[in-house]
């Protein structure tokens, strides 16, 4: 009996060990494993994102966090799998939307400095400068084809990636110089100027007196406005869009969106409001959008909502990346837009894709802006005079918050009367800066009469 008892205590001793253990094991598999979880989960979406359009989220593995628009890769059209893709990833990318209403969430992306690696067809106005790696690439090309094609080597880079603080001066300058219905009109709110995605940049040229002026869009410049989709750009602030965008008409003032996006918006006149508002119909269970433009190339483009109740949002995508080459972007509003390039193959494009564009723009006009007339600013507090002088203007016929004062120009037209044989190229350089001369130009009816030989100040 001695010898029993004496087995029978180790025993239920040492068989607490064990469930202490088992449990304890448990235990820390599960922790684990949750922060194994983590870390696959954060690797898997965040890794830089390199390839030919610098924004594409392929190589990201899948994993179905959500049901999304599918419930398993299994429901995917045949060549499809699901990336998933953390859902602050809106706010980056070559189509993100930023202007008045939409602030920029990133400062500066996968910007280099243009200096060390800008081609021989362009010059640089500081040797600080920086821009996207992948909008230099590209406007690289854009100004060799420029220089090939009108022999001109002067156009300099004036302006590209400004960080917040950049444009804060900027903007307190200008107000301080033309008040702030003139610098409304002109320059961005700091954080909501599209400077700072690094996504842009301005053009300026050497004039004949030997300074910098920004370019007009005339003559052999022309060119450039004419020619830039080629190459993904697109002018931002087109003259017939300044009730949309909220910004005057500025011929210098270039965006890279992509050659598939660049085109289609030249095709169909449509700014970058437009066109990111209107894509978001074309889901890809809807069909997605098709841009077919023969010999210059064939995409397949369709917009994914972020899931607002997750973290993640689980986007379509080729399988095969090689034989179909993609980026995805954000729009800075609430998703994002995947381009498929089939050139060569369109066996990745849905039966139900559709060619066709449809969209209602009347919901983007600026219904309290469309009125300001720049060359009658004042401050917010008009006195009785300035009241009484606006309306004895518009008895006139001069301009008082004309409606199509986004046909207006603040280009010289007077320098033109100096001579009526110059050629185009020396005109081209005939410029007046708006802000250094606003003072002086744009004072009051009396001392400005708005007008050449009676006519109104018009381009």
């Amino acid at each position: 009996m001695r010898r029993k008892s004496k087995i029978s205590v180790p025993n239920g001793f040492l068989a607490a060990i064990v469930m202490l253990i088992f449990v304890s094991g448990i235990a820390t598999m599960l922790v684990s494993g949750h922060k194994l979880s983590e870390i696959t989960q954060n690797k898997n979406v965040s890794e830089p994102l390199n390839n030919s359009s610098g924004n594409t989220l392929e190589g990201i593995n899948s994993r179905a966090v959500s049901p999304n628009a599918f419930e398993e890769e299994s429901n995917l059209p045949n060549g499809y799998r699901l990336v998933s893709v953390l859902n602050e990833e809106i706010y980056k990318g070559s189509l993100v939307l930023v202007n008045y209403q939409h602030e920029s969430r990133i400062d500066g992306e996968n910007l280099v400095n243009i200096y060390e690696n800008i081609s021989s067809s362009i010059g640089v106005k500081e040797d600080n400068m920086m821009i996207n790696s992948v909008v230099l690439d590209n406007m690289n090309v854009f100004f060799d084809a420029f220089k090939e094609a009108k022999g001109k080597t002067s156009i300099l880079i004036s302006s590209s990636y400004r960080s917040k603080n950049d444009q804060q001066k900027i903007y307190d300058d200008s107000v301080k110089e033309t008040g702030k219905k003139s610098t409304a009109y002109y320059v961005a709110v700091p954080g909501f100027s599209e400077h700072q995605t690094g996504y842009c940049f301005d053009t300026a040229a050497i004039n004949k007196d030997n300074e910098m002026v920004e370019l007009d869009g005339e003559g052999d410049f022309s060119w450039l406005s004419e020619n830039c989709n080629d190459y993904g750009f697109i002018l931002r602030y087109p003259n017939d869009k300044t009730n949309i965008t909220g910004i005057g008409y500025e011929s210098w003032h270039f965006r890279y969106v992509g050659k598939a996006h660049s085109l289609f918006m030249t095709k169909h006149n449509l700014c970058l409001e437009e066109y990111i508002t209107g894509i978001q119909k074309y889901t890809f269970d809807n069909g997605g959008l098709l841009i077919d433009e023969g010999s210059k190339g064939k995409w397949f483009v369709y917009y994914v909502p972020k899931l607002e109740a997750f973290n993640n949002t689980d986007i379509p995508v080729p399988a095969d990346s090689e034989k179909f080459p993609y980026n995805v972007s954000g729009d800075n509003i609430g998703g994002f837009i995947v381009t498929v390039d089939v050139s060569k193959n369109s066996s990745a494009i849905p039966d139900n894709a559709t060619s066709e564009w449809s969209f209602d723009n009347s919901d983007l006009i600026i219904k309290d802006f469309v009125d300001y007339d720049p060359y009658n600013d004042t401050e917010e507090d008009e006195d009785e005079e300035d009241t009484e002088r606006d309306s004895d203007r518009n008895r006139s016929g001069k301009k008082s918050n004309n409606d199509d004062w986004e046909n207006d120009s603040f280009w010289d037209d007077e320098d033109d009367s100096e001579s009526s044989d110059k050629s185009q190229n020396d005109s081209e350089f005939e410029y007046v800066d708006y802000y250094d001369d606003y003072d002086e130009n744009y004072k009051t009816d009396e001392e400005n009469d708005y007008s050449d030989n009676g006519e109104d100040y018009e381009e």
